[in-house]
């Protein structure tokens, strides 16, 4: 009954390292793909940043468009009123 029960075991025994050896590369396996997650999501972050620099770039060029356009506006509306002011009061004077 010893010889029985020994052998009982060691199969149970050699079932149970089987898995572990499955489930042992199973881990790994996860571990590489982890790493690959990781490396990816970084290489997304730092495509995301490169991203919003240029979005960012991008939505300032109509502000300073606009801006310019403003002061050109300003200027040339400033200068036809001085050329106004002059000439009245030239005739004035």
């Amino acid at each position: 009954m010893e010889n029985y029960n020994k052998e009982l075991c060691e199969e149970r025994h050699s079932r149970i390292e089987d898995r572990l050896s499955k489930h042992g590369e199973q881990i790994d396996s996860l571990e590489r793909c982890v790493i690959k997650l990781t490396e990816m999501i970084e290489r997304h972050d730092n495509e995301c940043k490169d991203s919003d620099q240029r979005i960012s770039a991008i939505e300032t060029r109509p502000i300073a468009t606009i801006g310019k356009i403003c002061g050109y506006a300003v200027t040339a509306i400033l200068g036809a009123l001085s050329s106004w002011l002059v000439q009245y009061f030239q005739l004035l004077g």
